[in-house]
């Protein structure tokens, strides 16, 4: 086995959660270096964060409604710091 190939459950089928029309199974995005470079950090510690600019909303209401403002990365870091925090809540 090589060290790319995914650890698998005993018995476990990755065809049964592929899609018949997929051109690639788990085992191939497994050992694609194209596709485990994607999950390698490029970032380190102090590293300055990505630019991106998303519309602001209002859920005060319990529903979304655009303010019409927008919020960017960029001008709120230069003033103070900003955390990132990603997650799910699924």
């Amino acid at each position: 086995m090589s060290k790319f190939e995914p650890k698998l459950p005993p018995g476990f089928d990755w065809r049964t959660i592929t899609p018949d029309d997929s051109p690639m199974g788990l085992p191939d995005v497994e050992a694609s270096p194209v596709y485990r470079d994607l999950g390698s950090a490029k970032l380190e510690e102090g590293d300055p964060a990505f630019d991106f600019d998303l519309p602001l909303y209002d859920f005060s209401e319990g529903t979304r409604v655009e303010t019409g403002r927008r919020f960017r990365l960029q001008s709120v870091a230069a003033n103070r710091p900003v955390a990132l925090i990603f997650g799910s809540y699924t």
